[in-house]
């Protein structure tokens, strides 16, 4: 009896220390978030000031708006994370009428040799549709970016009664091995940022887990990404 008690003694300790951290983390977050965003608020009017000035000059306006852009990323992701554990509000939807309304939207970002295709059902699911609208619509532009020709593909294929796939493929670059590891990172090294900040699939990959999803890259696939 003595050792029965002592071990769950010694488990309630565990669980309030876990629960103790994961509140001290929450506040972290929220310190982090709350950082970023006066940050963001300061530096706005010197970055309108700066662009004012900057006249016509091209090179000087696309990199404070790369730098605007970015400042509003951070924040955006910052606010993700420290609400991470909340899950969106979720509905029944329509696949096919969901993925077509955005495929429509990123066809006007694909370049004339590029066709879309689009392979959805007609299956409901339950899930937030703006939050995923966010995640696929990115993929699609990023995908549109970097085809030239060929195809991009927008398809949902249902796994078993409570999960989906949304599965996205184009026939462009591809990804560098090398870079591969740190697609999901944020804050990774960035050479340009008038290039992008690299926050967009760490961003979009945050946006997934608050659906209680992941987002992943197939490396198997070799026809481009």
């Amino acid at each position: 009896l003595f050792f029965l008690f002592g071990i769950m003694v010694k488990n309630t300790a565990k669980i309030k220390k876990l629960k103790n951290s994961l509140s001290l983390a929450n506040d972290n977050n929220e310190t982090k978030s709350n950082f970023i965003s006066n940050i963001n608020t300061q530096m706005a009017p010197s970055l309108d000031a700066l662009q004012h000035v900057s006249g016509n000059n091209p090179t000087a306006i696309r990199h404070i708006e790369a730098l605007k852009n970015m400042m509003e990323h951070i924040q955006t992701y910052m606010e993700l994370e420290s609400s991470r554990e909340e899950r969106y509000e979720v509905k029944d939807l329509s696949v096919s009428t969901l993925c077509e309304q955005i495929m429509e939207k990123a066809k006007g970002q694909f370049k004339p040799e590029v066709e879309a295709v689009l392979n959805a059902p007609r299956v409901n699911i339950r899930t937030n549709a703006e939050a995923l609208e966010n995640v696929l619509l990115y993929l699609l532009n990023n995908a549109a970016l970097h085809t030239e020709s060929g195809k991009i593909t927008l398809e949902f294929k249902k796994r078993s009664a409570h999960t989906g796939q949304f599965i996205i493929t184009d026939t462009g670059s591809g990804i560098p091995e090398e870079k591969r590891n740190s697609l999901f990172k944020p804050f990774a090294e960035v050479l340009d940022l008038t290039e992008g900040d690299g926050l967009g699939l760490p961003t979009c990959s945050l946006i997934a887990y608050k659906l209680n999803g992941t987002l992943r890259l197939d490396e198997s696939y070799k026809k481009g990404t």
